[in-house]
Formats: C-alpha cells, sequence, structure tokens
C-alpha cells in the first residue's frame, strides 16, 4: 500500500520538472517540490501524532498512502483492546462483587506488600480502607508479630494466624495469606470471634457440669461408705435427708440441663397461642410464696393493662417463674419485690424488680451464661443450679423477646422482658 505515496511524489516532482523545463528552473522547482511535499508529510504526521496521544480531542488525519494505513491498523488495535479492556472490566467487577459479598475480608497484596485492593469487609475485620489504603504497605496496618512473621515466610499452603483485629479488639481474626495471580498474594481475613466463644463456653460447661455434679457424688458416695447394715439409726437418720437433698439437687439440674438443650437446638416447637398474661403473673406469685426460701417477701403486683400475649404458655411460666423465683432465694427476708405487666410504645414488657442487695456491673453481662454466678457459695445454699437465667434468655429469644438487666449495688435489681407490639393481644 505504499507504493501510493511513491507514484504521488514521483508524479509531484515530474510537474515540477517540468514546469521547470518551460521556465528554464527545472531543478530549483524540483527542490521546491520535493520540499513542499515533505513539509506536507510532516504535518500529517503530526496531526497523526496528536491523534494518537489524545483521539478525543483531534480528529484522525485524512490522507492517502502510509499515514492512512497506519490510522486503520491504530483504529483496529484501539478496537481490540477496547474489547479486551472491557471483557477485563467485567471480570474485575464481578470479582470485586463477588469478594465483596463474602464476610471474609479480602486483601489483594502486591510482591513488595502494597495493598491493590480490598473489599468492604476488610474495613470492618482490618482497618483496611479502599482506595484509601491504595499502594500502602499491609504489614503498616496490620503490626502484630505473628502475621508479620506469616507475612515474611514462604507463605506455605495451610497456614494462618490468629490475631486480635487492629481496627477492633473485640474481634478475633484467623488470617491466611495465599499466593494470587503469579507473584501477588492474596489476604484473608476470617471472624472467628464466636467459634472462639462457644469454644470457650464448652470448655468451662464441661468443666462446671463436672464440678457440679462432683459435689452431690462425693457427698452420696462417702454417705454410702460409711453406712452398712450394722451402722446405727441416728446415723441413717441424719444420712439420708442429706443424700435425698444431693439426689434432688443432681436431678433438678439434669433436668434443667435437658430443658436448655431443647431449647438451644429449637427441637422443641414453639406453640403460639394467646396468653392472659395477668392470670400468668398471679399464679407465678403464688408459687413464689410456697417457696422454702420464702420468707415474708413482699410480693407486689402492678397489672398496668389488661392485654395478653400470643406465645408458648408453659415456656413463658417457666421464664418468668425463674425471675421470679430467683428474686425470692436471693434476697433477704422481707425484701419487696414487684412483678410489672405494662404496654408502651416500644413493646410489652413483664418486669420483676426487688430492693435487695444488689449484682456489680461487671457481673451483668455474664448472668445468663450456664452455671455463672455471682456468689457461688450463697447460690448453693439457695439450692440453685445456675440455669435459671440461661432457660429464661433462651425461652425469650424463642419469642423474638428479649431479656434486659439492670442493677446498682445496696439498691436491688431490675429484669426487663420486653416482647414486640405485634404479640400483643386483646384478652
Amino acid at each position: 500500500m505504499m507504493h501510493w505515496d511513491y507514484w504521488r511524489l514521483i508524479a509531484i516532482v515530474s510537474i515540477a520538472g517540468f514546469i521547470g523545463l518551460l521556465v528554464g528552473q527545472m531543478l530549483p522547482l524540483m527542490f521546491v517540490a520535493v520540499v513542499v511535499y515533505a513539509l506536507w508529510l510532516q504535518h500529517s504526521w503530526n496531526k497523526l501524532y496528536r491523534w494518537m496521544r489524545n483521539s478525543k480531542k483531534y480528529s484522525s488525519p485524512s490522507a492517502d498512502g502510509v499515514i492512512n494505513d497506519v490510522c486503520r491498523e491504530i483504529e483496529r488495535v484501539r478496537k481490540q483492546n477496547r474489547a479486551r479492556k472491557k471483557k477485563l472490566t467485567g471480570y474485575l467487577k464481578r470479582f470485586q462483587a463477588t469478594t465483596s459479598a463474602l464476610p471474609d475480608g479480602i486483601v489483594v497484596v502486591a510482591t513488595d506488600g502494597r495493598i491493590i485492593w480490598s473489599n468492604k469487609a476488610a474495613e470492618r475485620l482490618l482497618g483496611v480502607f479502599w482506595p484509601q489504603d491504595n499502594h500502602v504497605r499491609v504489614t503498616n496496618l496490620i503490626r502484630d508479630p505473628k502475621f508479620q512473621q506469616l507475612f515474611d515466610s514462604g507463605l506455605k499452603d495451610g497456614q494462618f494466624v490468629n490475631v486480635i483485629s487492629p481496627f477492633n479488639p473485640n474481634l478475633n481474626l484467623e488470617v491466611k495469606i495465599v499466593k494470587y495471580m503469579g507473584s501477588g498474594r492474596l489476604l484473608v481475613a476470617r471472624d472467628i470471634t464466636k467459634t472462639i466463644k462457644l469454644q470457650t463456653m464448652r470448655r468451662d460447661f464441661v468443666a462446671n457440669v463436672s464440678h457440679e455434679l462432683r459435689t452431690p457424688l462425693t457427698v452420696l458416695r462417702g454417705y454410702l461408705e460409711t453406712l452398712n447394715q450394722d451402722s446405727p439409726v441416728e446415723l441413717w437418720g441424719s444420712a439420708l435427708p442429706v443424700m435425698q437433698q444431693q439426689t434432688e439437687r443432681m436431678h433438678l439440674m439434669i433436668t434443667e440441663l435437658l430443658a436448655l438443650s431443647q431449647l438451644e437446638t429449637g427441637e422443641k416447637a414453639v406453640q403460639h397461642e394467646p396468653c392472659d398474661i395477668q392470670a400468668l403473673l398471679v399464679s407465678v406469685r403464688d408459687d413464689a410464696q410456697k417457696l422454702q426460701h420464702y420468707r415474708n417477701h413482699q410480693i407486689e403486683l402492678e397489672l398496668m393493662t389488661d392485654k395478653g400475649l400470643l406465645a408458648d404458655v408453659d415456656e413463658l411460666r417457666s421464664a418468668i417463674s425463674n425471675l421470679v423465683f430467683n428474686a425470692v432465694k436471693y434476697t433477704p427476708g422481707n425484701s419487696k419485690i414487684i412483678i410489672r405487666w405494662f404496654v408502651d410504645k416500644k413493646g410489652a414488657h413483664i418486669e420483676v424488680s426487688d430492693n435487695g442487695e444488689g449484682i456489680a456491673k461487671e457481673h451483668l453481662e455474664r448472668l445468663t451464661e450456664r452455671f455463672y454466678r455471682v456468689d457461688s457459695g450463697r447460690a448453693k445454699e439457695a439450692g440453685g443450679t445456675g440455669l435459671g437465667l440461661a432457660i429464661a434468655k433462651h425461652i425469650l429469644q424463642r419469642h423474638n423477646a428479649e431479656l434486659t438487666i439492670s442493677s446498682e449495688l445496696g439498691k436491688g435489681s431490675q429484669f426487663r422482658c420486653s416482647f414486640p407490639l405485634n404479640q400483643v393481644l386483646d384478652i
């Protein structure tokens, strides 16, 4: 195709030479024609260069020959690149959309450790913000020595470390680094806070159950080793009540553990039916007054509404009974206990409050944990298993309700069960 420029040049020089021959200036005119053609060609190349640098601002040079061929070739390559870029952009968007939907923090890191991209979860877990932290070294943001050692290692398959989140010290993270696209690295951070908490709870649960069962079993074993057919009647008379008491304690603990297990696993479905809360609270109060720990407590009912609830009556009775019975067991004689039932804009509330000794602030968050006791000695003396509040909490969760605990030392405690308004009924 370059022959077009070649013949054009020959034609221009020939015409200039013929005119120069007529006027007697053939060589000068031929030289001028070559120079003019060269200048025109240079102008066209300059236009081509400007167009190549910024095709949006400048139009492509309109010329025949090699420049036109170059323009067509450049445009063809550009179309290919635009199609390839569009395809790669689509892949990138799908990759970013997929990783952004993941709950795990994802950070793409270059060979030198600089951040190339991160998803939204990385902000919450690692404190890596995109694009603010673009090209920042990841080791400047995550300074845990275990992570630094992992990052500087040879990246063996399956290696990971557990670290505390640099952004939120309440989060435990499992951080893994894998090779990505050749020499790059992909950092994956997973929130394992709940897993660690569950492992701790399971370990504590096994330890607590073992401890709780060991005491009554030790008592029973001791008496059984002491007693025999020749033992005096007086010894049997003092031993049997203690053995019966310890047996009842183990039976109660196992019963409550089974009930708690059924609640946690959802083995038993919630039976939603109309529940007369006023009648239920009156019944719970009467039962509380029959407890052996009842020592002239002043149990008052404040029934501020005649509304009912859509609930599982048996489960709800169990939850409220645990709260009221605890108030009787763990407050001194003649203490005042108020059971309040009311409805406001936020929902329906059953509230059990007392003017007892109160509970220190550091214990409030753990009160609903299994076997957790503020005063272990006082709890055992009262015959508690440490499971009542855990059972009440799970029952309320099954009813879309919430248990709120507030207390102040020397002023008493308040346990409030809050139910959503859509469960309130006219009885």
